[in-house]
């Protein structure tokens, strides 16, 4: 059995799938997926579609909500959020669903997505979307680090890790640095290349984190 991360697909199915087949994923594993499944890439439907079809096969996936879910959720209470999302890449997400309005999204994939926890743990792994502010009371309550913190230099705090190791997204970095020891053999382990940033140097792939061997496999 081997345990694995992604993070960030961001509306990319065919890398998501040429990923999955590349790390070998099989029913015995583990695969956490990070959020930002969807927005900016053309196949948010089809990236849902892939979680459901691993699912309903069983496949061991376990989800985290990422920001991007957040907006596409808080943009059905409001026009102003709605506003939001649409300009980080909302239209393509509803464009991936052959609709131009939110509410005609399936009420399956609006469930899935309400019902993503904002965090998960396994073993010694802290698994999130964005970060954890360890300098209050209670880091995993703070919804809004959980979703979109990115300055980890300020809030990290090794005592409150106690040993154990955070694995992320939402900040791209560069394959040179994922790569190397200075991320993997870190506390604080990012996964993100930004895979929507193509044609920038070092920059566009999708990650996938093998707990185990502590590598990063970037496609």
């Amino acid at each position: 059995m081997s345990v694995f991360a992604i993070s960030d697909i961001h509306g990319d199915n065919e890398k998501f799938r040429a990923l999955l087949k590349l790390i070998d994923f099989k029913k015995k594993d583990i695969l956490f997926l990070l959020g930002d499944y969807i927005d900016r890439g053309n196949q948010s439907k089809e990236v849902l579609d892939t979680i459901f079809l691993l699912l309903e096969a069983g496949f061991d996936i376990r989800c985290v909500r990422g920001n991007h879910e957040q907006m596409l959720l808080d943009a059905k209470d409001s026009v102003s959020s709605e506003i939001v999302w649409l300009k980080n890449g909302g239209n393509s997400t509803l464009t991936s669903f052959s609709t131009s309005q939110l509410d005609r999204i399936p009420e399956r994939y609006i469930t899935f997505l309400k019902n993503l926890p904002y965090y998960l743990s396994y073993e010694n792994y802290l698994l999130v979307h964005a970060g954890i502010d360890m300098t209050i009371s209670d880091p995993l309550s703070d919804k809004n680090s959980l979703l979109w913190l990115r300055n980890w230099q300020d809030v990290y705090r090794d005592n409150w890790l106690n040993g154990r190791v955070v694995i992320h997204g939402h900040t791209p970095m560069k394959a040179n640095y994922l790569r190397s020891e200075e991320n993997t053999k870190n506390q604080v382990v990012c996964i993100d290349n930004g895979s929507y940033l193509r044609g920038m140097k070092e920059m566009g792939s999708l990650c996938a984190f093998n707990a185990d061997t502590k590598e990063i496999i970037i496609l």
